[in-house]
């Protein structure tokens, strides 16, 4: 082989080599860039499910503390002006047995107004859901309900109770929450039956009454409630389906798939 030939071979060899580990180089700023941007991506999508869970809590936080004053002014203020007349009252009984009577009638008074204060406490803190669990903190909401409206509810349980994340159980409670308050406060019903159904990989929440009921397709999502019981359906990933005639009252049902999951991003 001349000179000339070797010379050639040895620039094409080297071009040949240049061009591979160019491409190698390419491949790899590529593929760790891809690799960056799915990162970031994920990162962003995880600040913004926390950040919309934050302003989701406070959005419930807020909307509990209006609607827990507005029982408290309601309900257990009422309790206490009743109490405060009976006990003026007393001043001026002068037989025994009547003064007796409405003592008595004090204590039962104050003792049901110092249980619904514990009931309205325990359903507004966080940590007493987490606590306690889905299942037993949506009981104390019912027990206040009863307690305090005169509703009949009832709640059934099916399947294997387990926990879905503490996260996860506050967003589903505060959507129960939010259907019982729509419900006692506008549709003004005598019985609401919850049920949850739990299964290996989903869980079926329905919320059901006997209220006045409404238009789906004039409210649709411009209520507050229901907008907002959406807005938690969406950060859990699940499907909520509102279903309503007016005089034949409404069911909202919950449905969580892939529960198997951990991350809800």
């Amino acid at each position: 082989m001349s000179t000339q030939s070797s010379i050639i071979v040895f620039i094409v060899g080297t071009v040949t080599l240049m061009l591979i580990a160019f491409t190698l180089v390419i491949f790899l700023i590529t593929h760790k860039k891809k690799r960056y941007e799915h990162l970031l991506e994920k990162q962003t999508m995880e600040n913004n499910y926390q950040n919309q869970l934050l302003q989701s809590k406070l959005e419930v936080l807020e909307q509990s503390f209006k609607y827990f004053s507005e029982e408290i002014h309601d309900n257990i203020g009422q309790l206490l002006s009743i109490v405060k007349m009976q006990l003026y009252n007393i001043r001026s009984s002068s037989h025994e047995q009547e003064i007796v009577s409405k003592a008595t009638n004090c204590n039962e008074l104050l003792g049901k107004a110092i249980n619904d204060l514990r009931n309205i406490s325990h359903t507004l803190n966080s940590a007493f859901v987490s606590n306690a669990g889905l299942v037993d903190a949506i009981e104390k909401d019912l027990e206040y309900i009863r307690s305090a409206k005169d509703v009949q509810c009832t709640l059934h349980v099916t399947g294997e109770e387990y926990s879905i994340g503490n996260e996860r159980e506050l967003l589903v409670f505060r959507i129960v929450q939010e259907a019982i308050g729509n419900a006692v406060k506008h549709a003004a019903p005598t019985a609401i039956d919850i049920r949850l159904d739990y299964n290996p990989e989903r869980l079926v929440v329905s919320i059901e009454d006997n209220g006045a009921g409404f238009n789906t397709h004039e409210i649709a999502r411009g209520g507050i409630g229901l907008n907002n019981m959406h807005v938690r359906t969406e950060l859990l990933k699940g499907n909520l389906a509102v279903t309503s005639m007016k005089d034949k009252g409404t069911t909202i049902k919950l449905q969580l798939n892939n529960l198997a999951v951990n991350s809800l991003v």
